[in-house]
């Protein structure tokens, strides 16, 4: 089953006083990295993050953001920290000097900062962790049901592409028995003429054997099967719930080339027009690959 590297997960949910909320976004990566947007007090807690994100997802640029909020409910006083607001106040305005960016900064962007309110302490916060965790998983699970939806898309993609080479090599196949045989007439045809023009006695035993080792070359009955036996074996393989991503590109590379090899054996017109047709089709799929988990 194809799963695709990007997607969005979010969960949220009401802590004690307070409302967790989590969001992931998954972009394509070599390999599984993941990168945390947390408030202080859980600013050590990332590692755990990533044991839980690894248990479930094993390629792809993962941003985790969690926020941390009054829950509406609460009756707890909320209380402000005026020194961390000037903190923050000044960190925007050094950003924005940095940057050039010419926007006002408003209370709203200040009040994006979860660590300008106090009430409840940070070792009260820390004891939630636990409950936070679940929240961060259930994130994680919203995250890979959008990713298997455009897996989906992308296994629907490819196995029209894969369908429409199939086709094509059907085509290829039919061409290339017209065209060896188009080809040895004429070659037995240019033969006897030539053989004519010099008065020489011909050997037909000879010529026909010559003739039939030139048409086995021309032949592309076997790289036909095998480019149709690396479809067929990639279809069962997306498929499987265990998906490998390189052997699928190594079956790709595998049709490349056998179709390349039917090229080089053709010197159809025909024929060379549907190989750069089913080239441009695995290249596309190439392209679907590397949005794969």
């Amino acid at each position: 089953m194809i799963i695709s590297m990007t997607g969005f997960g979010k969960a949220s949910r009401s802590v004690k006083k307070l409302k967790v909320n989590a969001e992931l976004r998954s972009v394509n990566s070599k390999y599984l990295e993941v990168s945390c947007r947390l408030p202080m007090v859980f600013s050590d807690k990332e590692s755990e993050i990533r044991e839980v994100i690894s248990q479930k997802i094993s390629r792809g640029k993962i941003s985790v953001q969690l926020g941390i909020e009054k829950s509406v409910n609460s009756d707890a006083a909320i209380q402000v920290k005026p020194e961390a607001v000037k903190d923050y106040f000044k960190l925007l305005n050094s950003i924005k000097k940095t940057t050039g960016i010419k926007e006002e900064i408003k209370l709203e962007h200040i009040l994006k900062f979860s660590e300008i309110f106090k009430g409840e302490s940070n070792d009260d916060l820390a004891d939630y962790w636990s409950d936070v965790k679940k929240i961060i998983s259930a994130a994680v699970s919203d995250l890979l049901l959008m990713k298997a939806k455009e897996g989906k898309v992308l296994e629907k993609d490819i196995l029209s592409r894969l369908s429409s080479i199939e086709k094509k090599l059907d085509v290829v196949t039919k061409l290339s028995v017209k065209n060896v045989g188009e080809t040895k007439r004429k070659m037995m045809e240019k033969v006897n003429k030539l053989l004519n023009e010099a008065n020489i006695q011909s050997d037909n035993n000879r010529l026909e054997y010559e003739l039939i080792m030139i048409s086995d070359r021309l032949d592309i009955t076997e790289e036909v099967i095998r480019a149709k036996s690396h479809i067929n074996y990639f279809r069962n393989n997306v498929k499987q719930k265990e998906l490998s991503g390189r052997r699928l590109n190594f079956l790709v590379q595998e049709i490349n080339r056998e179709i390349n090899t039917i090229a080089s054996k053709s010197n159809s017109s025909e024929i060379s027009q549907f190989v750069v047709e089913m080239k441009e089709e695995l290249e596309k799929i190439k392209e679907q690959l590397q949005n794969i988990e």
